[in-house]
């Protein structure tokens, strides 16, 4: 087609330069149409120059030519599982092999990342699934993690979701977020979180409540989203913070009393449901960033071809009709900007936390 391209070019150039003996110039009209036509063939080969991309990039490397094994560091049925499970089964349509996932829970996500940057993982058959969380790692007062984002090679994200806070709905303590403020600065209550201090947002949104509202919040460490998400509708926690995938079901059905987004406006999966700042006049941000990553040993072919693999299947129809009934907000940012949005919520955290 290149060829084809550079010889049809040549023909023209040839044709051109004939004509031009025998007039002195072209027409502005006509040479207005030829500069569109050659901006429109150009588009065109690099669009299709782009479209072979991942393909030619499969053939060299001779990859992937086995199952693809992506890791969950959460437990089986929250946001971030099931938004794991939606992108290996639209990969395995780009990749050509299957992409399964496995959940390896514990320690808020390092039991999982440990294992991935320290293990024999360079043939870039295992991902990793990466959230903001990871970033604050390095800052845990208690258990400092000797990695941080530039121990992984980022991929792409694949979602943003904001954070709320969501009651029973026959919760006849509180009915609002302001009622379950008086109560909780009355009275100690429990919340469940995947990890406590500045490690988690759950967590971290608790704290700033204590701090922005004097109330007395306490954190019940669990393997995920998940277990929060039992423990609150069995009545063993009394409110529920999380993410607005973990939470887009029940408040469908009625089961929960979503009150407040911690974010700058409205979502539209829950539109009825006021910010943070819209209902207690105190503003404050919170989200999941959830992605992929490799461990620093895999090769940058295999990085650049699994990057823009993830990017294609993200592009998936059925993809993100799925996503959005789950309420997760789409986002594709990748490479270093993906990095940065990993870190972003990390002076924030450590504004609230004062380390």
């Amino acid at each position: 087609m290149k060829k084809f391209a550079l010889v049809l070019a040549a023909a023209m150039g040839l044709t051109l330069a004939a004509c031009s003996g025998s007039q002195q110039a072209a027409p502005a009209a006509t040479t207005a149409a030829a500069e569109t036509t050659a901006a429109a063939t150009e588009a065109a080969k690099q669009e299709a120059a782009a479209e072979t991309t991942a393909a030619e990039a499969a053939a060299g490397l001779d990859f992937p030519t086995e199952t693809i094994t992506l890791i969950c560091p959460f437990s089986a049925g929250g946001g971030t599982d099931v938004g794991a499970r939606f992108l290996a089964e639209s990969l395995s349509k780009v990749v050509g092999q299957n992409v399964v996932v496995e959940n390896v829970t514990g320690a808020g996500g390092w039991n999982a990342w440990t294992d991935l940057i320290q293990g024999d993982y360079s043939d870039g058959y295992t991902i990793g699934l990466v959230n903001h969380n990871y970033a604050m790692g390095e800052l845990d007062p208690e258990n400092p993690r000797e990695y941080n984002l530039d121990s992984i090679k980022v991929l792409a994200n694949q979602a943003l979701d904001y954070n709320v806070i969501a009651l029973r709905a026959d919760d006849a303590r509180f009915s609002d977020i302001n009622s379950f403020i008086e109560y909780a600065k009355a009275q100690p209550v429990l919340i469940s979180a995947q990890a406590t201090g500045i490690t988690d947002g759950d967590a971290t949104t608790a704290e700033w409540f204590n701090q922005t509202f004097g109330t007395q919040i306490t954190i019940v460490p669990v393997d995920g989203a998940s277990d929060s998400r039992s423990m609150f509708l069995a009545g063993d926690t009394d409110v529920f913070f999380a993410s607005i995938s973990d939470v887009q079901e029940a408040y469908n059905n009625g089961e929960m009393n979503v009150v407040a987004i911690f974010a700058p406006e409205r979502s539209n999966f829950i539109p009825d449901v006021p910010t943070i700042k819209e209902a207690t006049g105190e503003e404050y941000f919170g989200f999941a960033a959830r992605g992929y990553f490799y461990p620093a040993g895999v090769s940058d072919d295999i990085v650049e071809y699994m990057t823009n693999a993830i990017l294609k299947a993200e592009e998936d129809p059925d993809y993100i009709k799925n996503m959005e009934s789950q309420g997760l907000q789409l986002d594709n940012t990748s490479g270093e900007a993906y990095k940065e949005l990993l870190s972003k919520q990390k002076d924030q955290r450590i504004a609230i936390w004062g380390n």
